[in-house]
C-alpha cells in the first residue's frame, strides 16, 4: 500500500536515472545547440544504421530522483526532477525541444510531481503527492491539471501511460492492495482483470487500441503481463533461465517490451513479446550481460539500456540490425548516451546521458555528481 511522501519511494519504479555521469565540458550555462550528426565514411560503408540530429533538451540536477519518459510523435517528452540552477521544488517537466523545459506542478495542492507520458494531442499523465496521498493527474500543455482518482475505497493512484484516445493506465491502491487500472477519457477508473495468484498489479503503458502492458506480483515475484483490450490478462513468457519480469511498453500491434530477469531483478535481460506472448531475448552489447528495454514503436524498433565492455550504454534494436550502441551512430562529441527511454513512429529517440571530457570513458564513479543530460535524437532527413 502506498502512502504520502516522496514519489520515488511511493511508486516502486526506478525513477532515478541511475547512470555514471561526467561533468559537462561547456558549463551549466552554455546554450543548447542543434548538432547535426553523421556517421563517418568507414562506419557508413560497414553498416546501414541511421545517423541522427541531436538536440540537448535539458540538464537535471544530480542527487534528486530524475525521471525522463517519451517521446510522443511530435517529439515531446515528459519527466520529473530539478533543472540545473533551479532552486525551487522538484516538479514535473515537459521537454519540447527548446532550451528550457516547461515545469508542471500537478493538480492544485500537490507537490513533487512527475509526468510519465504525453500523447500526440498534448495530454499528459503523471502523479504527485497531495494531502490525501499519492494521486494520479492528467493535464495539457498550457492548460490546467486535474486529478485521476483511485478506485472507490482506495487512497492512492498513479498514472504511467496514456493513448491518443485519452485513456490512461497505472494503479490504484488502498486497504485491498495495489491494482492495475485504466481511466477513460473522462477520468473514471476501472480495475483491470485480476490474475490468479497475484497480490498486486500495475499498468505501465496503453496502446491506441487499448492493450495494456504491465506486471503482476505474487509469491513468485514480478511477472510481465499484457491485458488485451477488454480481455483477461495474458502472462508473457520469460526468457529461459529467468524467473521474473515486467512489460514496460506496448505498440499498436500488441507487441510489448521490457525485461525478464533473475529473482529480485538483479540481472535483467531485454525482452520483446509478440501479441501472442512469445518472447525474444534482445541480448546485450559485447562484454555485457545486463539489458532492459523501455520503448517500442509501431515498426518494432526497440530502445533501452545495456551493460557493455565500455560501461552502461543506450541501445537501439531492430529485426534487421540487431542490438546497436547508439553511441556508435554518432561521431565523438564527448557525449555518452547511457539509456534510451523511448522511440516514436518517426524513429526519434529520447535518451539520457552526460558529457564525457576527452580521454574519459564516461563511467568513472568520480563523476556521479554531474548533471544528467536529456537528448532528442532524430534520424537525418526527418521533418
Amino acid at each position: 500500500m502506498h502512502r504520502g511522501g516522496d514519489v520515488s519511494h511511493q511508486l516502486g519504479l526506478e525513477q532515478e536515472e541511475t547512470m555514471h555521469r561526467a561533468p559537462t565540458s561547456c558549463g551549466h550555462h552554455c546554450a543548447r545547440a542543434l548538432l547535426w550528426i553523421f556517421l563517418s565514411a568507414g562506419a557508413a560503408a560497414a553498416s546501414a544504421a541511421p545517423s541522427y540530429t541531436l538536440t540537448d533538451l535539458a540538464a537535471l540536477q544530480p542527487g534528486h530522483p530524475n525521471v525522463v519518459r517519451g517521446p510522443n510523435n511530435q517529439g515531446r517528452a515528459g519527466g520529473g526532477g530539478r533543472l540545473v540552477d533551479d532552486r525551487g521544488p522538484r516538479r514535473g517537466l515537459i521537454f519540447e525541444g527548446g532550451p528550457v523545459a516547461q515545469q508542471v506542478a500537478g493538480a492544485a495542492g500537490s507537490e513533487n510531481s512527475t509526468i510519465y507520458r504525453i500523447n500526440d494531442g498534448g495530454t499528459f499523465v503523471g502523479s504527485a503527492n497531495s494531502s490525501n496521498g499519492l494521486r494520479a493527474f492528467a493535464g495539457s500543455t498550457g492548460g490546467a491539471t486535474r486529478e485521476l482518482p483511485p478506485l472507490p475505497g482506495d487512497t492512492n493512484s498513479a498514472a504511467f501511460g496514456i493513448n491518443n484516445l485519452g485513456q490512461a493506465t497505472g494503479f490504484s491502491s488502498g486497504p485491498g492492495g495495489q491494482r492495475a487500472v485504466t481511466w477513460n477519457a473522462g477520468g473514471t477508473p476501472a480495475a483491470l482483470p485480476a490474475v490468479a495468484g497475484a497480490s498486486s498489479s500495475r499498468g505501465n503503458d496503453i496502446s491506441t487500441r487499448g492493450d495494456v502492458a504491465g506486471l503482476v506480483s505474487g509469491d513468485a515475484g514480478d511477472r510481465p503481463v499484457l491485458w488485451p483490450a477488454g480481455q483477461a490478462a495474458t502472462e508473457l513468457q520469460l526468457i529461459p533461465g529467468d524467473s521474473t519480469g515486467e512489460a514496460r511498453a506496448v505498440n499498436a500491434t500488441g507487441d510489448a517490451v521490457g525485461y525478464t530477469g533473475s529473482a529480485g531483478g538483479v540481472m535483467r535481460h531485454a525482452a520483446l513479446w509478440t501479441s501472442a506472448g512469445l518472447v525474444t531475448s534482445l541480448g546485450a552489447l559485447p562484454g555485457g550481460e545486463f539489458s532492459e528495454a523501455f520503448g517500442i514503436n509501431d515498426s518494432g524498433a526497440v530502445v533501452g539500456t545495456t551493460s557493455s565492455s565500455a560501461g552502461r550504454r543506450a541501445f537501439l534494436w531492430t529485426r534487421t540490425g540487431g542490438i546497436q550502441d547508439l553511441n556508435t551512430l554518432i561521431p565523438p562529441l564527448h557525449v555518452v548516451l547511457t539509456k534510451a527511454v523511448g522511440i516514436n513512429n518517426a524513429g526519434a529517440i529520447v535518451a539520457v546521458g552526460h558529457a564525457a571530457p576527452p580521454g574519459q570513458a564516461g563511467d568513472d564513479h568520480a563523476f556521479h555528481d554531474a548533471p544528467l543530460r536529456v537528448f532528442l535524437l532524430r534520424p537525418v532527413g526527418a521533418p
